[in-house]
C-alpha cells in the first residue's frame, strides 16, 4: 500500500536551504515514509493525534499520518523543532 506524502509549506522552504548532501539524505527517508510511514525507526508525540516524527542525524521530521496521506508538517535541527509543533 503506498501513502501519498504532501509537505508543507515551511518543510518545503527548509530543505531548499540545507546543503545538497543533506537534503538527498532527508529526501530519500521521506521517500521511504511512502511505503510505509511506520517502517522506520520512528516515535509519537505526545498530547498529539496521529503525529510522528522520525530522526535524521542531527534533524527531526515531524509528520501526520492519516488515511493514505502522509503530512510532513515540520522539518529542522533538533534544538529548534519542539519549540514551534
Amino acid at each position: 500500500m503506498m501513502f501519498e506524502v504532501y509537505l508543507s509549506k515551511q518543510a518545503k522552504k527548509f530543505l531548499e536551504k540545507l546543503d545538497e548532501d543533506t537534503r538527498e539524505r532527508i529526501k530519500e527517508k521521506i521517500k521511504l515514509l511512502a511505503d510505509n510511514p511506520f517502517a522506520l525507526p520512528y516515535r509519537k508525540i505526545r498530547g498529539r493525534e496521529n503525529t510522528y516524527r522520525i530522526r535524521i542525524g542531527d534533524y527531526r521530521v515531524i509528520y501526520s499520518v492519516r488515511g493514505h496521506e502522509v503530512r510532513i508538517l515540520k522539518i529542522d535541527k533538533r534544538e529548534r523543532i519542539y519549540d514551534r509543533i
